[in-house]
């Protein structure tokens, strides 16, 4: 099936130039105005955001009747509340008079005020009072603010602008298993301090260098040794990918176990002590899972890290983690308690600052490369082993952009990859 007739020129000529997904849920690169192109992002933005499953925060942000959430995904400033049952809702948070936008800030309210004619809404999004107008029963029975889907997935609150996409917990499913012993430990949330300076380059930059076990050796020297891509006792680890996945995740060992974030990068002695409740082999290596286009986590013995993704420009992202903000993990009660907990978080923002230190240079370099015309089209045969998981998120995007373009969905796909780099 060919795209929408209605998506730009540009935009038609890009998605031309796709490539395939292969049986063992592999794609090559990309065409680099994926990368490149504001028409594009503009495309990305209104049709596969919008489709997505985005993460706006954690649940414990929320704890209490009346708290919400500000976040704005794909451009629509949304409310994400706890009502006064104890469940969580998602809405717009366009005022249905004249479209003022009700919050901005997050806080605790009894209920919403629209800051300009003060029209109100239960932490449902039900009209209440519309001052002035006549009418006003019959307005509330037809006006509500517009409900969004919201799954909640291990403590993470999810949105999604489609009614009808498909649920979110099957489709990561396969971090099921990497969450064994860490629940049992009753995690707090220790949110990141969300981003207010965009980075200079595109998300999925953003995402490959996150997901790329191949750069550590090389740019993270002195920093990542301690949890090596390639070790005579079995280094990087692969799972597979298949239509439909929404996690990208591999696992690399550590050199010792219970080691983490300490002053100079992934080492010992750990800032956040090992986690009891996990097995032996979940505290000898780290596992970092990228949940496209909006979160990563990382799974050390001491911690789950995560990270909030927000797209915001062709060349534009925000970050929020322990390497670019502060917070963003997920820790037992007794380590937040311990007497000395804000001097171990500044000691893992120190070591996560000097990997990210190292990082900023070569994103740089790879957007500036993307705009060359001498940049390479690279094919799947010239990605190196420790690259299996940029040839599975060029497989992510295939399937995000086709589904955006209304193009047919590649078929179902039985050939699976399971890669290990020794």
């Amino acid at each position: 099936m060919n795209p929408r007739p209605d998506l730009s020129p540009a935009v038609l000529s890009i998605l031309g130039r796709l490539p395939t997904v292969n049986d063992n849920g592999t794609a090559p690169m990309l065409p680099r105005e994926c990368y490149t192109s504001p028409e594009f992002f503009d495309f990305e933005r209104k049709e596969v955001f919008t489709r997505s499953w985005m993460c706006v925060g954690h649940q414990q942000q929320i704890p209490n009747p009346g708290d919400f959430l500000t976040p704005s995904v794909a451009g629509e400033p949304l409310l994400v509340v706890r009502t006064q049952e104890g469940s969580v809702h998602a809405m717009s948070a366009v005022c249905q008079h004249r479209g003022q936008i009700i919050a901005c800030e997050p806080g605790s309210v009894r209920l919403f005020r629209c800051p300009l004619h003060f029209w109100t809404y239960d932490l449902k999004g039900r009209l209440l009072g519309a001052s002035r107008m006549a009418n006003l029963e019959e307005l509330r029975k037809k006006i509500r603010l517009h409900p969004v889907r919201l799954e909640i997935w291990h403590g993470f609150l999810y949105v999604n602008l489609d009614s009808d996409a498909a649920p979110l917990a099957p489709s990561v499913a396969k971090l099921e298993p990497f969450w064994s012993g860490y629940e049992d430990a009753g995690l707090t949330a220790v949110p990141p301090k969300i981003a207010d300076t965009p980075l200079p380059w595109n998300w999925k930059i953003h995402a490959e260098n996150f997901t790329d076990a191949y750069h550590p050796e090389y740019v993270h020297r002195g920093t990542h040794d301690f949890a090596p891509s390639n070790h005579p006792d079995g280094g990087v680890q692969f799972t597979p990918f298949k239509p439909g996945d929404n996690a990208i995740v591999r696992s690399v060992p550590l050199l010792r176990p219970d080691g983490g974030m300490m002053k100079d990068g992934w080492g010992e002695p750990a800032m956040f002590p090992a986690i009891e409740t996990l097995s032996p082999p979940q505290r000898r290596r780290l596992t970092f899972a990228l949940l496209p286009p909006s979160m990563t986590l990382v799974f050390a013995p001491g911690a789950v890290a995560y990270q909030l993704i927000t797209p915001a420009g062709v060349n534009a992202t925000f970050a929020s983690n322990d390497r670019v903000t502060a917070g963003g993990w997920l820790l037992p009660k007794s380590t937040v308690e311990k007497p000395d907990f804000a001097e171990r978080a500044a000691t893992v923002r120190e070591g996560a600052k000097k990997i990210w230190t190292q990082d900023i240079p070569v994103n740089l370099g790879v957007q500036t490369g993307k705009g060359s015309r001498f940049m390479p089209h690279v094919s799947e045969r010239d990605y190196g082993p420790l690259e299996t998981t940029l040839l599975q998120f060029n497989a992510w995007l295939l399937q995000a952009y086709r589904a955006g373009a209304g193009m047919a969905a590649a078929p179902e796909r039985t050939k699976q990859i399971s890669v290990n780099a020794a």
